[in-house]
């Protein structure tokens, strides 16, 4: 029999259920909550406001794809609109800039740095054309570049031609390998030859941490305007004495968000495993070769290995080519493997051209460095062998990236995958 506690208990859940106004209001905090802590929010709908009204919605600021930094987007956001980070030591996103756009700075000591504007109604560029890359810049006398982004060209300076576009729908900075302890600050920023000041414009990379000033775009900060969202609401039904509807519909918000967050993942995980499925991709065996289309939404100035790995039956192995020179000259600027879950998101080991270990297996070419990448769900940390851990996804994507090939060797250095029973 009931006690009346569990009976008032299971009333009010009823009435709540039955409520069309409380069920109503339910999903519409659960659509803000989700709003909130995503940096969704942030990217697509304030960063614009932020750009025309700094003084009422406060500065801008760069944010990033690369998972486990400060600024970094949330998961579902990074999966959305920033797939398959490189897991490099600086990257810097802004969006919605208004055009025409400026920017002016000093070169990061790096191994390779790039600007790249994803421009509202062009699509991806598969041709490279909103890309610049390091060694393209002209540098004036004193060491700075300047980039212009308009429908004209600048008599003087790096020019990306926006066209008809009014706003750059994302553009970011790409840097790879800071050197060790060197600090660079984010290029200033200009519109119609009025700065736009950013929240966090002074950042270090390389062997420090990255550091910022204030700015919110951390998840703590999602976080906390979440809760501090919640708890408003909850404090004023309590003070307004509203009937229990309101409170179970504050509550039903916050489940509701965390709902949306995993319905949004599964949605986007089911749209890269088909992406990979379409192609016949046969798991431990096929690897796609580049196209021109940057086909993980990245760069196109660099080539994309993509391979389907399944380690449920044991280990798998990933072998290819880490550095490469004819006649003295090297075929690419940086080459790295990264394993990724299929929602896009990286798992967390990874390795570069420097980090890897040369296979000591492989048939010696001269000129080539070759590796061999053990994909493991049980890694014994070994001396000289190259693992990444998947045990957190135990099938999925691998990726190796080649930053700035020559055309002419990508057949010629395709990686291979195999399990390693076979």
């Amino acid at each position: 029999m009931m006690t009346p506690l569990v009976w008032g208990a299971a009333t009010l859940v009823v009435n709540f259920l039955t409520s069309p106004k409380a069920l109503f209001s339910a999903a519409a905090l659960a659509a803000l909550n989700f709003a909130l802590f995503s940096s969704i929010f942030d990217v697509l709908i304030l960063a614009k406001l932020k750009w025309k009204f700094p003084k009422l919605f406060g500065k801008p600021a760069w944010v990033s794809n690369i998972t486990g930094t400060p600024t970094a987007m949330d998961n579902v956001t990074v999966a959305a609109v920033g797939p398959y980070p490189e897991l490099n030591d600086f990257n810097a996103i802004s969006a919605n800039g208004l055009l025409p756009m400026v920017l002016k700075g000093r070169p990061p000591k790096c191994k390779y740095w790039s600007i790249q504007v994803f421009l509202k109604g062009g699509g991806e560029d598969v041709k490279g054309d909103t890309i610049i890359c390091d060694r393209e810049f002209d540098l004036d006398s004193d060491g700075f570049f300047t980039l212009t982004i308009s429908n004209s060209k600048p008599q003087t300076g790096s020019w990306i031609n926006s066209g008809s576009a009014n706003a750059a729908k994302l553009f970011g900075i790409r840097c790879f390998k800071m050197a060790s302890g060197t600090g660079w600050k984010a290029p200033m920023v200009f519109h119609n030859d009025k700065q736009v000041l950013f929240a966090n414009a002074d950042r270090v990379a390389g062997g420090a941490a990255v550091s910022l000033a204030s700015g919110s775009t951390g998840s703590l900060f999602r976080l906390s305007r979440t809760i501090t969202f919640n708890f408003a609401l909850l404090l004023y039904s309590t003070l307004t004495q509203h009937d229990s509807n309101t409170t179970f519909s504050i509550l039903a918000g916050v489940v509701g968000a965390k709902w949306l967050r995993q319905a949004m993942l599964k949605k986007l995980r089911m749209k890269y495993s088909t992406m990979f499925e379409k192609r016949g991709m046969v798991e431990n065996r096929d690897v796609a070769l580049p196209g021109a289309k940057a086909s993980l939404a990245g760069s196109a100035r660099h080539a994309y290995y993509s391979m389907r790995y399944n380690a449920s039956s044991g280990d798998v192995l990933v072998e290819g080519v880490m550095s490469y020179e004819k006649k003295g000259v090297a075929q690419w600027r940086y080459a790295s493997v990264t394993c990724y879950d299929y929602t896009s998101l990286p798992l967390a080991g990874f390795f570069d051209d420097e980090t890897l270990y040369e296979s000591k297996k492989a048939t010696k070419e001269k000129g080539k460095n070759k590796f061999e990448v053990v994909l493991t769900a049980n890694p014994q940390r070994r001396w000289g062998v190259n693992e990444i851990d998947v045990s957190g996804a135990i099938r999925g994507i691998c990726v190796v990236r080649l930053v700035y090939p020559e055309e002419a060797v990508l057949e010629e250095v395709k990686p291979t995958i195999k399990a390693a029973s076979s």
